[in-house]
């Protein structure tokens, strides 16, 4: 069966014809603004073009061969997070509150859940797990330059979190798919797409839905999502969890954007009705009542104190192997592989404390800090040493008052310490 034969299970001829048209269109651009750092007018200043997304708050369309925005020095800070307009939808309805704990089950490159702990104004905790270690360190990585410091980056498959049943507030589950709406980003899915794919993958999702759907506390919310539009990975793997378990549909508002099949369970955002690739989404709700844990905090080291005097901070501060995190709550996650346990603060050697570099990109107002201007900043991201006049000691770098990264210096001179794999040749002012 061809992709648009298998279509007409829930669409009419004419839809899927419209459907088809809009496959071969241009795709669009999206930003979401990181509102730890910045507001919405601090980027429309610099990017006047931007368009307002339809929706989402914070959230904005570009053209990217006029604005390069992957290529610029903001980028490198974290004041923003490009990704697909469709996969903002995800945070917007999920709604986080700041003292959720929520899981994101397959959350590499990292858009859901950075949206989540953006919009968590770095409180409570997102786990933020992806089974695949390449990408679990590509995830750790975003996480790190968008200076947030509520997410854990685990890499772990469903099966590892068995001992975390009703656990969380909420769930994202963006599931592993077919892949029919990334047709117009890469013509390889379009290639290797086949019905027989659709459904062993329409398979493995009723597996990781059932599975998701036990880790959500009672009154929990599960956002289930794929990039398909194929009826078998969407409603019908929605309507496998309804038929064997008490969930309940949350009911996503009509608008003439989405599409809704006959069953009404979920939206899709087809690109002839919605800006972006393509997307379904629907959310889920765990009957039952609510009952709260008290959770015993350890205690904290001794050095913990040190720390949160220095550089002003709240939260749960604990360390491993002399390396020190910071969290804003404890949370137990001794059974998992953890690649990022929080905001990580530095490491703890004879010397003394040598700070890490996702510090610069947290930290305000630090008390030994300098604004460079294009030409200097241009020679940092290059990996060069300055002349400047700091005091001595670490320096956080910031460029239009936010922080880039770390320097060291002595007697006014200052030996650059930006990561070797993020320095670059050139970039956008």
């Amino acid at each position: 069966m061809n992709f648009e034969e298998h279509l007409k299970k829930y669409l009419t001829n004419e839809e899927i014809s419209n459907l088809m048209d809009s496959l071969d269109k241009m795709s669009t651009h999206a930003l979401l603004v990181n509102t730890n750092k910045i507001d919405d007018e601090f980027l429309l200043k610099k990017f006047p073009h931007l368009t307002k997304h339809p929706l989402v708050d914070h959230c904005y369309l570009y053209d990217n061969n006029e604005y390069p925005l992957g290529k610029h020095i903001y980028f490198e800070q974290g004041l923003y997070y490009l990704f697909e307009p469709c996969s903002s939808l995800i945070a917007h309805y999920l709604n986080p509150q700041e003292d959720d704990v929520i899981l994101d089950c397959a959350a590499a490159p990292g858009g859901k859940a950075l949206h989540t702990a953006i919009l968590k104004k770095n409180k409570g905790i997102v786990v933020a797990n992806e089974i695949s270690r390449e990408r679990s360190l590509v995830l750790s990585s975003n996480v790190e330059r968008m200076g947030v410091s509520n997410v854990i980056v685990t890499n772990n498959s469903l099966d590892d979190f068995s001992s975390f049943n009703e656990t969380f507030d909420k769930i994202i589950l963006d599931a592993p798919c077919s892949g029919s709406g990334m047709f117009r980003k890469e013509d390889k899915m379009k290639e290797d797409w086949t019905y027989q794919k659709v459904l062993s993958l329409a398979e493995l999702q009723k597996t990781l839905i059932m599975q998701a759907y036990n880790l959500l506390k009672p009154r929990g919310i599960l956002s289930y999502s794929t990039c398909s539009f194929s009826y078998e990975e969407d409603e019908e793997t929605v309507q496998y969890l309804l038929d064997n378990t008490n969930a309940e549909l949350i009911e996503i508002e009509d608008r003439k954007e989405f599409y809704k099949s006959k069953s009404r369970i979920g939206i899709h955002l087809f690109p002839n009705l919605f800006i972006g690739e393509g997307h379904y989404l629907c959310l889920i709700k765990k009957p039952g009542e609510i009952f709260t844990t008290k959770i015993k905090e350890p205690k904290e080291d001794k050095y913990a104190p040190t720390l949160r005097k220095e550089f002003s901070l709240d939260g749960y501060i604990y360390s491993f192997d002399n390396i020190y995190y910071r969290l804003p709550q404890y949370f137990d996650f001794k059974k998992l592989k953890v690649v990022r346990g929080g905001l990580k603060l530095g490491t703890l050697e004879k010397y003394g404390f040598d700070l890490d570099h996702a510090l610069s990109h947290y930290l305000t107002n630090y008390k030994n800090s300098i604004n460079l201007n294009d030409e200097q900043v241009t020679s940092y991201v290059q990996g060069n040493s300055m002349n400047l006049d700091v005091k001595d000691g670490y320096v956080i770098i910031e460029y239009d008052d936010n922080g880039l990264g770390l320097a060291k210096a002595k007697n006014k001179k200052v030996n650059n310490k930006y990561p070797k794999g993020l320095r670059k040749n050139q970039i956008v002012l």
